[in-house]
């Protein structure tokens, strides 16, 4: 971190107060809290009344069946082009996934079962690419189990009771695709007898069940994920200042929603395609086809404390993912010598780009939007677009005066992870968490050294907008980034994580897919791969992983088709620093992704906070507000409604008050 990054954080969060809110959170009784990996699954149990593992690995199973006709409400939809975000691709973080989309295709819904699965306290689970469709399976009673929430199925050996038989595994179902093929009575007819409902059922009424027991057969193209599939780096910890509101609607506002873009490497391109076959329109936004599930958007407002300095930094930070945003200000400037610039950062004050400057004289309000960096179509990319966070830098000239000041920051949720009251009584949960402040330090992948402390014998290989980084001579290349605390609070953790890849088989991740892409073969002669850590840059440093490149087969059955990719997030708690240092250091491997974190102890106590929900009954508007005492992480209350109203949801509402 350079001193001038640092002068800049300093700067940035001796403007923030100390009495905040941590990661408030509100939820009705029963609702499963998608927040948390392990409370979403413990949660499912409950509600499923699951028991043993057959039990709870269908319980999770169904939970994500894509079809709400299953599940009310359906919290997982099937669409397809919506779900990407640049540098990384497709995304396939779990946290994410959940609180930010609600939808995706085979590729993403699969990673989140094996994540979803290892939280709920599975000693393992895996994910397969079949090429053309991506599986996962879970390990209970010695074998593992193939589970389909995508295509809506799975499929068990013999014949009899789906509930009194086995469920098979991807290998059995690779040596006798009769395993799929005896569940029918014909092209188009499934034995009730034979399945659990739903099996399959949009392949059933195509008469597809042969070609998706081929998918399988077809053994030569079929690749397992060893390791861990996705990414695990995001967490819904947020923090609410004094005069900041988070504002969650149930529907989209204003139709607006994130619209992602790749960079092909020689431009920058709407990934959304349409699919007139289907009434698929990129302007419809990520709207399922089968039924009445959206997304939703939302707004993070914050009232920046005033300040006589000359320039200053704002930090927002959201757990969901930014679609844009837009800053207002009350300033005063008497002369045309005198100017107010804004600018924006999303990598933590490296690299500035600027939003605007207004010349005087002027007195009063003044709005601006966070640079344009493509038009298109259907929409544009920001300088903020497809983010989690960013920095506002306002500078102002000698003489000048900036009275008050507000950023807005849209955001895209799924609707189903918020308290959707109903008529009657609506019992309300309010949590919230203990006062850790985590701080990600932002680091794209490409531009590693400017990141890092140091980067040695590294040489970063890239091809159509996508690449990674190996060793550019004989020996292991080596990455050391300082991570230090930005608010000269000790550090209590860090985090660090990675994606490394063997790419002897000449076979590399593609983003703009989720699946595989060809690229020139990195001979594995000698693989190795660890992140370490330190308090000192000379060490010395404690392993946190490392590479084992000798895989075990918990059912004693190897695979010989493995994409040894492995996803890596270590978390871990330290004491009494200022400044930790994370290595990364590989050898005849191949790293395209950094993952860092550190956390602190909050400062002080919480804010009292205010809750608001938002609804129309019979057609009238509604509202409730709840007040949180201050200090409190648990409080309880209840919302009636009349029974017999139609009652549509419209809004939950955050905000942290003045002490």
């Amino acid at each position: 971190m350079s001193r001038l990054h640092e002068l800049v954080l300093g700067a940035m969060f001796a403007l923030t107060a100390s009495a905040q809110v941590y990661s408030p959170n509100v939820l009705l009784k029963n609702q499963v809290d998608a927040s948390d990996l392990t409370k979403l699954a413990r949660g499912i149990y409950a509600n499923a009344g699951a028991k043993t593992p057959r039990e709870r690995a269908e319980a999770i199973w169904r939970f994500f069946l894509t079809d709400g006709r299953f599940v009310k409400p359906g919290f997982w939809y099937h669409i397809a082009g919506w779900t990407y975000e640049e540098p990384t691709g497709e995304v396939l973080d779990p946290l994410k996934l959940l609180n930010s989309y609600g939808f995706g295709l085979c590729y993403h819904i699969a990673p989140l079962l094996e994540a979803v699965w290892k939280a709920g306290g599975f000693e393992d689970a895996r994910v397969w690419f079949l090429t053309g469709h991506t599986v996962a399976e879970v390990f209970y009673d010695g074998r593992y189990h193939y589970y389909d929430s995508d295509m809506m199925g799975y499929n068990t050996i013999g014949r009899g009771p789906a509930s009194e038989l086995p469920v098979a595994s991807v290998h059995q179902i690779e040596a006798d695709g009769n395993i799929i093929l005896s569940k029918l009575k014909g092209p188009t007819q499934v034995d009730a007898r034979l399945v659990e409902e739903p099996w399959y059922p949009a392949d059933v009424r195509e008469a597809a069940i042969g070609d998706l027991a081929e998918l399988f057969t077809t053994t030569g193209d079929n690749w397992l994920f060893p390791f861990e599939r996705a990414p695990q780096g995001h967490r819904m910890n947020f923090e609410l200042r004094p005069g900041e509101r988070l504002v969650r609607y149930f529907q989209p506002e204003a139709e607006r929603s994130y619209l992602p873009y790749k960079f092909t490497g020689r431009a920058w391109e709407e990934f959304p395609q349409e699919v007139a076959q289907y009434q698929i329109k990129t302007a419809d936004g990520p709207r399922s086809q089968k039924d009445g599930r959206r997304w939703a958007t939302g707004r993070i407002e914050y009232r920046i404390p005033a300040t006589g300095a000359s320039a200053a930094a704002y930090e927002v930070r959201s757990p969901y993912v930014i679609i844009d945003g837009q800053f207002e200000f009350d300033a005063v400037l008497d002369s045309e010598s005198q100017s107010l610039t804004v600018a924006t950062s999303t990598d933590d004050g490296r690299t500035w780009l600027t939003a605007g400057s207004l010349r005087g004289p002027h007195r009063g309000r003044w709005q601006v939007e966070p640079a344009v960096l493509t038009n298109s179509e259907h929409g544009r990319r920001t300088a903020i677009s497809g983010s989690y966070g960013y920095l506002v830098r306002v500078t102002k000239d000698s003489g000048s005066e900036l009275r008050s000041g507000t950023l807005l920051t849209r955001i895209q949720l799924n609707p189903r992870t918020l308290p959707e009251l109903v008529a009657g009584r609506n019992n309300l949960i309010y949590t919230a968490g203990r006062g850790v402040v985590r701080h990600p330090v932002e680091v794209e992948t490409a531009a590693a050294r400017s990141a890092a402390l140091t980067v040695a014998n590294a040489r970063y290989v890239s091809k159509d907008g996508q690449g990674f980084w190996i060793a550019a001579a004989e020996g292991p290349a080596e990455f050391l980034f300082r991570l230090s605390s930005p608010d000269s609070a000790p550090i209590s953790a860090l985090e660090a994580g990675s994606r490394f890849l063997d790419l002897s088989g000449g076979l590399a991740p593609d983003k703009f897919t989720a699946e595989v892409r060809r690229v020139a073969a990195v001979p594995a002669n000698h693989p190795a791969a660890s992140i370490a850590w330190s308090k000192s840059p000379s060490g010395p440093f404690e392993t946190i992983w490392a590479y084992d490149p000798q895989l075990k087969w918990r059912d004693g059955i190897p695979i010989d088709r493995t994409l040894r990719w492995p996803e890596v997030d270590r978390r871990v708690e330290v004491a009494g620093v200022r400044d930790v240092y994370v290595r990364y250091r590989i050898r005849d491997l191949a790293l395209d992704n950094f993952r860092l974190a550190i956390e602190t102890n909050a400062r002080g106590s919480s804010s009292p906070l205010e809750v608001t929900h938002v609804w129309r009954e019979d057609g009238v508007v509604k509202r409730f507000t709840q007040r949180i005492p201050l200090g409190a992480t648990d409080f309880d209350y209840n919302i009636d409604i009349p029974a017999g109203a139609k009652v549509t949801n419209e809004a939950v509402v955050f905000e942290c008050l003045l002490n």
